[in-house]
């Protein structure tokens, strides 16, 4: 055998390896997904956007946020991201911190219910596992609006309705997964559980007062006021926007999970796992 044929042997066990792993991960997870359709994603601040928002390509993402099993499946399979080895850099202190061990969940971290505390480089890394990656702020905010059925399209009874769901989301950071509000699209748990990761959560627009300091924070984007927001009525956009604005990528929050999300595949089939 010469070495051309060895590389090419070694290149394909490599690729076989890695979609054995992949495939393994999404067993492991067991999380279906739903697709939501292309539309149009209004940030807060409309500076710059047209009229008609930006636009969102269809994509698919999980139906329910990751679970403390998922999550402990995760770290068993990669020590590197356990509480105890994980590097100070890529998470802080908080870290997982409601878990009995370092593979154990404990009374405080039911197996069904979301998993808080993770950093935004254990999120990524997670779904990085699994095939997936986390979903971009316009995807979340775009698959958060879709409650047509609940709302009647009304954008007030919406933001209304959505402050609603976030006065009980303490109590659900223990509640099993998919028992919150179900959207148009058969998301749930976007609203009033936990908090969620996106891939780009540090491209927000805040203000150096929203922190109690003179200037805007020099890790993010400068700020505009209130009269440059598309609608200054939607306070809960106000409050995901501000949330996500304090956040560092190693922090761990209590109230802070995430779910992942894929790209359709190539041949925009309907396919949902």
């Amino acid at each position: 055998m010469n070495w051309r044929t060895v590389l090419r042997t070694a290149g394909v066990l490599s690729v076989l390896c890695g979609l054995t792993a992949a495939l393994q991960a999404q067993e492991a997870t067991n999380a279906p997904f739903r697709r939501i359709n292309a539309g149009n994603f209004r940030p807060i601040f409309a500076a710059g956007v047209p009229t008609g928002g930006l636009p969102v390509a269809s994509f698919l993402l999980a139906a329910q946020p990751v679970t403390n099993a998922e999550f402990q499946r995760f770290v068993t399979t990669n020590p590197a991201w356990r509480r105890s080895r994980v590097p100070k850099v890529a998470a802080d202190a908080l870290y997982l911190r409601h878990w009995a061990g370092d593979l154990v969940l404990g009374p405080n971290a039911p197996p069904d219910a979301p998993v808080v505390n993770v950093s935004w480089f254990a999120a990524t890394a997670y779904a990085q596992w699994m095939g997936a990656r986390l979903p971009t702020t316009a995807e979340w905010e775009l698959a958060a609006s879709r409650f047509r059925r609940i709302t009647g399209g009304d954008p007030a009874r919406m933001s209304a309705q959505v402050l609603a769901w976030y006065s009980t989301a303490p109590q659900h950071t223990v509640s099993p997964v998919g028992q919150g509000v179900r959207s148009d699209e058969g998301v749930t748990d976007l609203h009033g559980v936990v908090w969620e990761w996106v891939e780009d959560f540090n491209a927000v627009v805040t203000s150096g007062e929203s922190r109690g300091d003179s200037g805007p924070d020099a890790g993010l984007f400068c700020a505009g006021g209130a009269a440059l927001t598309a609608d200054p009525s939607d306070y809960a956009a106000f409050m995901r926007y501000a949330l996500r604005g304090s956040l560092r990528a190693s922090y761990a929050l209590a109230t802070l999970g995430f779910r992942v999300a894929r790209d359709l595949p190539t041949d925009h089939s309907a396919s949902t796992r």
